[in-house]
């Protein structure tokens, strides 16, 4: 899965700045990063880079990034996602999930209101962290874990990364 998050995260970058070749350099852009990933990983891959997403399919799970990007398939009911724009998504084949979500909601705001939906939800919160423009929040339901780190950037946006896997 570690190579599944480095190569989508490590891609996405180049692959943006080739959208902008017309669809010939952008089939080829596919086809190379594609080549690239199955000789790191000896898997089977599917990139599929759009006008503003790219899409990276594995045996291991997907990467998603950019503009109207969804929940991955599969994403636990039972995890609150704040109102927002979801920017990207991972799955992998262990039911681990990792989504990254813009609000405009203030950082205090949403931890307290992941806060009070993870605890009614049935989540025992385990750890809670704050600072000055961050706050991460860590919870424990059955055999899994779930983080959620609360940050703003320069610009005043605030984004919010939801990480649910299997407790080991």
């Amino acid at each position: 899965m570690k190579k599944l998050f480095t190569i989508g995260f490590l891609l996405v970058a180049t692959t943006l700045l080739v959208t902008g070749f017309g669809s010939c350099g952008k089939k080829a852009a596919e086809k190379t990063i594609e080549s690239s990933i199955e000789k790191s990983t000896g898997g089977q891959v599917d990139v599929d880079v759009d006008k503003d997403s790219v899409k990276i399919e594995t045996n291991e799970g997907t990467f998603e990034s950019g503009e109207n990007v969804s929940l991955p398939s599969g994403f636990p009911s039972d995890v609150y996602v704040v109102d927002g724009t979801v920017t990207s998504a991972t799955s992998s084949a262990e039911d681990a999930y990792t989504v990254t979500i813009e609000t405009s909601k203030s950082v205090n705001a949403v931890k307290e209101l992941y806060e009070s939906k993870l605890a009614s939800d049935g989540w025992d919160i385990s750890m809670t962290m704050t600072f000055e423009d961050s706050a991460t929040l860590g919870g424990e339901k059955d055999d899994r874990t779930v983080t959620v780190s609360i940050g703003e950037d320069s610009d005043g946006k605030t984004f919010v990364i939801l990480g649910v896997g299997k407790s080991y």
